[in-house]
Formats: C-alpha cells, structure tokens, sequence
C-alpha cells in the first residue's frame, strides 16, 4: 500500500494543471432579489405569467440550458427570491438581451423589457453572480 500513496500523490499533481487547461463549461447566472413587503404574490404571479414561458422557450430554442427560479424558506432575508440560467458558454450568453426579446415576442406578443415593466414595483435586485463549475477557468 505504501508505494500506491505515492503514486496516487503524483497523479493527483498531474491533474490539477490538466483540469485547469480544460475548456470552459457551462456558466450559471444567479440573480438574487427581494421582494417589497406585500408584493410576494404579485411577484409570484408575474414570474409564472412572463418568467416560465419567456424561459421555457429559451431552453426550447436551445438558447439556455435551463433555469431554476427558487424562493427561500429559511435564511439570512437579505434576499426572497434566486433565479439561476445555465448557459452552454459565453458564446451563447452572448446578445442574451435580444435573445430574451425574441423569446418574449413569440410567447407573450411584447418585448422582455415591456413584459417585465412591473417587475421593479414587485421587487429589487439584490446582486447577480455568475459561476462555473469547480475546476473549470471562465
């Protein structure tokens, strides 16, 4: 057992440099907001009348791997509301804004930014991160 430890040691030096030269994976936007006090079903009923069919039809034209729009049950209240985007690349995140528009026009007959008009009366943004996979170079 003693002479597989070093080997195992070495292999595992090896790795490291290799994970980090490979090629980026799919990047997660993660966008945290909070509701405004009373607004919570408001906002829930205009996430499933814009956000789900604008999203669905993302990852249907393959634009977005998929979306999870999460509500917190317990924590710190610094923010309600988490919505993540996974994106094949940067390249498909690219012009993700016009994206979002041609997606609103086909399900909702409106541009993105006229379909979410209400959404800064329901809730404020707290922050937006984007994330990749652990071992993985942006």
């Amino acid at each position: 057992m003693r002479c597989a430890l070093p080997t195992l040691v070495g292999l595992l030096t090896l790795a490291a440099p290799v994970a980090g030269q490979a090629k980026p994976g799919h990047i997660y936007v993660v966008g945290f907001y909070q509701v405004l006090p009373g607004k919570g079903p408001a906002y829930n009923k205009a996430l499933a009348d814009v956000s789900i069919p604008v999203f669905n039809e993302l990852v249907k034209r393959n634009v977005i791997v998929s979306y999870q729009q999460l509500v917190q049950v317990a924590g710190s209240g610094e923010y309600t509301h988490v919505f993540i985007v996974e994106v094949a690349n940067w390249a498909a995140f690219d012009g993700i804004n016009a994206k979002l528009n041609d997606a609103a026009q086909a399900t909702l007959h409106k541009s993105y930014s006229e379909a979410t008009a209400e959404f800064p009366e329901l809730r404020r943004p707290v922050r937006s991160e984007y994330f990749t996979a652990s071992g993985q170079q942006p």
